[in-house]
C-alpha cells in the first residue's frame, strides 16, 4: 500500500473540550502559527488532501503554501462526524438528557441516530469509502497527507469499529496537528 499520512487540523477559534465545533470554525492565530511550524515535520508527500470543513481546509492551505506541496483537493467524505444541531456550541453539562442517554446507546446500537446527527454506522461506512479513495489516490499519485478531524481520523484508522471513536475506554486521542501513517 502506498503511504497515506493522517494529520488533525490545527487549533481553531472557540475550541473547548467536549464541545461539538460548528462547521465554519476557523483557525485561531495560534493554530496558524503552529501549522506553519508543522511544515518542518511533514513527511515526504506528493500532495495534500483535506476535509471540506473550514479549519481543516485552512490547515491544508497553510501547509501547501509554506511547503510548496500542492493541495490536491477536498474530499467531502473527510468531514467530521455530523453532530446533532441540538448540541453544537453548547457545553456538555447543558446537553439535553435524551442526548446524554443516546450517547450511551450508540455504543451498543451504532445504527441509532439522534435527531439530525449521523449514526456511528453511517460514519463508519463513510470512513471505509474515504479510506479506499485515499489508498487509491496514493497508489496512483504517490504518498499523500490527509488533513481531517479527530473523530474522523479515529474512525479512518478503524472503520470496522466506529464505536471506538466515542468509547472513552478505548478511543485514541489525536492532538492538534498530530501526524500518523494510515495502516
Amino acid at each position: 500500500m502506498a503511504d497515506v499520512y493522517l494529520m488533525r487540523h490545527a487549533h481553531y477559534v472557540g475550541h473547548r473540550p467536549g464541545y461539538h465545533a460548528p462547521d465554519d470554525a476557523e483557525l485561531s492565530p495560534q493554530g496558524r502559527r503552529d501549522t506553519i511550524t508543522a511544515v518542518q515535520r511533514m513527511p515526504a508527500v506528493v500532495g495534500i488532501v483535506s476535509s471540506p470543513l473550514r479549519r481543516a481546509r485552512q490547515t491544508a492551505e497553510l501547509l501547501a503554501e509554506h511547503s510548496g506541496i500542492p493541495l490536491l483537493g477536498v474530499l467531502p467524505d473527510l468531514r467530521e462526524w455530523r453532530s446533532p444541531t441540538a448540541v453544537q456550541g453548547i457545553p456538555p453539562e447543558e446537553f439535553p438528557a435524551d442526548y446524554v442517554a443516546w450517547r450511551a446507546k450508540r455504543l451498543v446500537d451504532p445504527a441509532s441516530r439522534y435527531e439530525d446527527g449521523e449514526s456511528l454506522k453511517e460514519l463508519g461506512d463513510r470512513a471505509a469509502r474515504v479510506r479506499d479513495q485515499l489508498i487509491a489516490l496514493a497508489g496512483s499519485e504517490g504518498p499523500v497527507l490527509v488533513v481531517a478531524h479527530k473523530i474522523q481520523l479515529r474512525v479512518l484508522t478503524a472503520p470496522e469499529a466506529p464505536t471506538a471513536a466515542f468509547d472513552p475506554a478505548v478511543r485514541d486521542e489525536w492532538p492538534f496537528l498530530g501526524l500518523r501513517a494510515l495502516k
